[in-house]
């Protein structure tokens, strides 16, 4: 399966230490040059963003991010490959990634995306599985927001889906992917790698601001703190955040479902 990094040219300490891990692993990886938010100017960020979001506005950072993940996207198209698998460079891998992966597509599932990280947090899942040949993983319908980008598969035609529906930018790429208050996330058929494959560094371990595992968005967690954008923009994120945890609670009692942290693999970091 094609296996795509993104990485921006000057965090050459993170491809050091994802480069180590796929090594370790087996993994053979493309390192994808990321787009530096940062350097673009006013105007072509102007240029990129759609006036109108469903969550939050993109910051220079968050519009690099996602134009990276398109630039993945539209690579695993144009490789005619039936799945492209996509990481971040602050992803830790566990060691049955390349089992997983290779599963994956001998399988063949029917789906779009095919997460492959936790965050840690509590989602809501189908108790139906189905096993991922012999690396200890199986596939469950992901039904709840679960954030986070950094490692997922996504078939060819998702890929077309998701470049048809995102252009231009609107939202972070987690967002627009895993929340299903995403009228994009709402059209795709999503699932999720339990036990999980991978983490973002910054989850797995604590991580200071000088450490090259930091984020590079331009914004720290803030633990839902309000007054992030403005008050009326918060106020609408604290909405869609109540609605989302109705949302996974109802569904949590919904014959076939079930409500469960994804754990994760070990760790090769």
């Amino acid at each position: 399966m094609l296996a795509l990094l993104i990485n921006l040219d000057r965090s050459p300490e993170r491809l050091a230490h994802f480069a180590a891990q796929a090594q370790r692993c087996g993994l053979a990886f493309e390192r994808l040059p990321a787009v530096d938010g940062r350097a673009l100017s006013a105007a072509e960020r102007q240029a990129a963003v759609a006036a109108r979001f469903e969550f939050q506005p993109l910051n220079a950072g968050e519009i690099g991010v996602f134009s990276s993940h398109r630039r993945a996207w539209q690579r695993i198209v144009d490789s005619q490959q039936a799945y492209g698998a996509v990481f971040e460079d602050d992803a830790a891998l566990a060691l049955a990634l390349p089992q997983a992966l290779a599963a994956l597509e001998r399988l063949a599932p029917a789906g779009d995306v095919f997460k492959l990280e936790t965050t840690g947090r509590a989602v809501v899942l189908d108790a139906a599985t189905q096993a991922l040949g012999d690396c200890g993983c199986s596939l469950q319908r992901l039904r709840s927001w679960h954030g986070g980008a950094a490692a997922y598969v996504v078939s060819r035609a998702g890929a077309q889906r998701l470049l048809a529906a995102t252009a231009p930018l609107a939202d972070p790429v987690d967002q627009v992917m895993f929340n299903p208050l995403s009228h994009v996330c709402a059209a795709l058929a999503v699932w999720q790698v339990v036990p999980a494959l991978a983490m973002q560094m910054n989850r797995l371990e604590r991580v200071g601001e000088g450490s090259a595992f930091a984020t590079t968005i331009g914004r720290q967690q803030s633990g839902g703190r309000l007054l992030r954008h403005g008050l009326w923009i918060d106020l609408r994120r604290a909405w869609l955040r109540w609605r989302e945890r109705r949302r996974r609670l109802r569904l949590a009692r919904t014959p076939g479902c079930h409500l469960q942290r994804v754990p994760l693999q070990r760790p090769l970091a």
